[in-house]
């Protein structure tokens, strides 16, 4: 068989069966992870795995809904290893519904990406992994599992990671789901402006050309690229475990006096910011997982900006040093993210970056409705990663893209932020940051 996903120009999302996707690099998937594992004051266990267990039974409960006669147990681990997350077996399973049943993954995304962390870990991190598992198997047979990971793991540095499901009528909460519909928009938010800066970047000819890569997994199920591996993720697995961890960590931080005080020793991160000691609540989560978009524009779009592709495909468009931004968002517009627009660019100065129908403030609307304060998390952490890449730094004289590198672009006296404005979860008909220099 074979896997495809659609992308509609007029808002920029690609789907495969009903699923929002979006690519991702190992970067980003790793430091968001940690992220919500770090804290050890809530259920992160149950985020991240009940998360991808919820998108992957709704993707394939549906698929096979609309396919009656296709081989289930194929069509999962096809979509698994298209997506680059690695490689499942589930054409091993048996024909009727077992009991239990234990897997062997002789590649993974996460459990190569945890691997790129500093120190040795103490428990399995392929929690996706897992949970994907638990929804497969679900909506294969129809009856409910949950599962476990065995103490052999890739994060762990071991050769594979083991995995066993059983079945477990205290997930029936699966069957029970909603499909994915795309939620109710503020007025004019389908009014997507051309692009009038920078119009001379051909656009749709990037799309096209980045829609034309080979980015599927290949025989191991991974996906290497722009100096990375990617995955063509779910957008609403980074949207369930990015606003439970919110949620969830500020609920913690009401009932636990001094947990703030307590998390800024876990969180080595929080000491690259001068001012962490006002991190409460929701601006403590909020700076973690802006950071990981940080993480994430420094990573795949620095990567991307290093690339031949980029040098065959974008640099003979650029007239000036800002058209790197105007080319990196061109390519941006072919990741599944939505529709972004440069509204303003005042070289090594500002950027405001507007965004239609961007995918964090849809899972918002989509999974908990209308918000109280601004959700593009990522979308702001690209913003000033791409600015500190051409102007804080130098992307443009190829540098390596290490972890000092990353701290030197994005920590400096001079380092660009990213404030955000507008926000299409809080009703505004498209989201917006601004980006200036020392503005945290």
């Amino acid at each position: 068989m074979t896997i495809k996903a659609e992308r509609d120009p007029l808002n920029g999302i690609t789907t495969l069966s009903g699923e929002s996707m979006v690519f991702h690099c190992n970067h980003y998937n790793r430091f968001l992870q940690l992220v919500i594992e770090d804290c050890h004051y809530i259920d992160f266990r149950k985020i991240l795995i009940e998360s991808a267990a919820e998108v992957a039974f709704r993707q394939l409960r549906r698929h096979f809904e609309e396919n009656p006669e296709c081989d289930r147990t194929r069509v999962a681990a096809e979509i698994y290893r298209f997506c680059g997350f690695g490689n499942l077996p589930f054409d091993t399973l048996p024909e009727a519904a077992p009991s239990e049943f234990r897997f062997l993954e002789s590649a993974s995304h996460y459990g190569m990406a945890l691997r790129l962390n500093y120190g040795k870990r103490s428990w399995p991190g392929e929690f996706f992994d897992l949970g994907f598992t638990v929804g497969a198997c679900s909506a294969i047979y129809g009856v409910p599992y949950s599962g476990a990971m065995q103490e052999n793991a890739i994060s762990l540095g071991g050769e594979s990671t083991g995995i066993r499901v059983f079945r477990d009528d205290g997930h029936a909460w699966l069957f029970d789901l909603p499909g994915v519909t795309m939620p109710a928009l503020p007025e004019g938010a389908g009014e997507v402006p051309s692009r009038h800066l920078g119009g001379h970047i051909d656009e749709e000819g990037i799309i096209a050309a980045v829609g034309g890569l080979p980015l599927l997994g290949d025989e191991s199920g991974l996906i290497p690229a722009f100096g990375v591996h990617l995955t063509r993720h779910y957008a609403d697995y980074y949207n369930l475990i990015s606003f439970r961890f919110e949620s969830e960590l500020k609920r913690a931080m009401s009932t636990h006096r001094y947990l703030a005080e307590m998390l800024t020793y876990e969180y080595p991160v929080l000491f690259q910011y001068k001012k962490f000691s006002h991190l409460q609540g929701e601006a403590l989560s909020r700076t973690l997982l802006i950071e990981a978009g940080h993480i994430c524009g420094f990573n795949t779009m620095g990567g991307i900006m290093r690339s031949d592709a980029w040098y065959q495909l974008v640099v003979p468009m650029i007239r000036s040093k800002g058209d790197w931004i105007h080319g990196v968002v061109a390519c941006i517009n072919a990741l599944g993210w939505g529709i972004w627009r440069v509204h303003e660019l005042v070289e090594n100065e500002r950027l405001v970056l507007r965004a239609w129908h961007p995918y964090e403030s849809l899972g918002h609307l989509r999974a908990f409705g209308q918000s109280d304060h601004p959700v593009d998390y990522l979308f702001a952490g690209i913003g000033a990663s791409l600015m500190n890449l051409l102007y804080t730094a130098d992307i443009t004289e190829k540098p390596d893209l290490t972890l000092e590198f990353y701290y030197h672009a994005n920590r400096s006296n001079s380092s660009f932020w990213a404030k955000q404005t507008k926000c299409v979860a809080q009703g505004d008909p498209f989201s917006e940051i601004v980006v200036e220099r020392g503005c945290l």
